[in-house]
């Protein structure tokens, strides 16, 4: 099957109002760099039009984020399906995802430590996947996700999908970003720093303020490519307060100039970058 006769989606669910601008970014810049893929950012606007919405304050909602990938890819006859979460910001055409025709899975990297827990192992601190970037081309794939992620009541989908990737070794998998080292390309949190924080700390601003715009391109502290930036700050678990003030640092003093100019240029997000954040 050619590239051109591929049906491409991309899904992003945003529940709470906190979310209703920030994800608005994550589908704006998505869309403006990817025009020829179908996208779906839903809402509790749209949610009831998805059987699975069900589930809602009953799973997880990274579960029932994957739930809706697979209700669109199956039942719209999508040949392969890219999810997204509502915290991130697309900096590209995401190339790695829409041109491999050939992995049932596109993974993307976490922070730099393994994925460890009683049911899955990544090989090594390299190879542990982050759930909030991802690409499907085999609908069973997100189907066992979905299905083994209940028993990781920490990590959900994030489990689940290391789970079904390196335990279970049924699908091709590709990560877009591996081996990190040798790779021209950041789809994820390593944009922040090739490293992993400790415990109450926010080590994020010396690296990301050193970002770099060139050919319209953003280009991280080490000079590689960044095509999907994640701000995987655990937003979902603080209060109003801390969700605002985490959003404004970000805006105020760790992205650069540069950097903003470039969001709102090149990556259609409006003047969001120009003031503070407020649910």
């Amino acid at each position: 099957m050619s590239l051109e006769s591929k049906k491409i989606a991309c899904v992003i669910l945003s529940i709470g109002k906190r979310y209703e601008k920030l994800s608005l970014v994550s589908f704006n810049s998505f869309k403006i760099h990817n025009p020829d893929v179908n996208t779906y950012l839903i809402n509790e606007k749209n949610l009831s039009d998805y059987s699975c919405s069900k589930y809602l304050g009953k799973i997880g909602i990274g579960i029932l984020k994957y739930m809706l990938g697979y209700e669109i890819m199956k039942t719209k006859n999508y040949n392969k399906i890219i999810i997204l979460g509502s915290d991130t910001i697309t900096c590209s055409r995401l190339d790695e995802f829409i041109d491999d025709q050939d992995s049932d899975i596109i993974a993307t990297l976490d922070y730099p430590y393994q994925f460890d827990t009683n049911r899955a192992i990544s090989p090594d601190s390299e190879t542990h996947l982050n759930a909030d970037v991802v690409c499907f081309n085999n609908l069973q794939a997100i189907s066992d996700i979905i299905k083994v992620s209940i028993y990781h009541p920490i990590y959900y989908e994030q489990g689940g999908l290391n789970e079904v990737v390196w335990m279970q070794n049924k699908y091709k998998t590709k990560i877009a970003d591996y081996p990190y080292s040798s790779s021209k390309v950041i789809y994820n949190v390593r944009a922040k720093g090739n490293i992993i924080a400790n415990t109450g700390e926010k080590p994020w601003k010396e690296y990301v303020s050193q970002y770099k715009v060139r050919d319209n391109k953003l280009f991280s502290f080490d000079n590689k490519q960044i095509k999907v930036f994640h701000y995987c700050e655990g937003l979902g678990t603080l209060d109003e307060y801390n969700f605002n003030e985490i959003l404004n640092w970000w805006i105020f003093s760790c992205f650069n100039e540069e950097t903003k100019t470039f969001f709102k240029n090149v990556c259609g997000v409006g003047d969001f970058f120009e003031k503070r954040y407020e649910e």
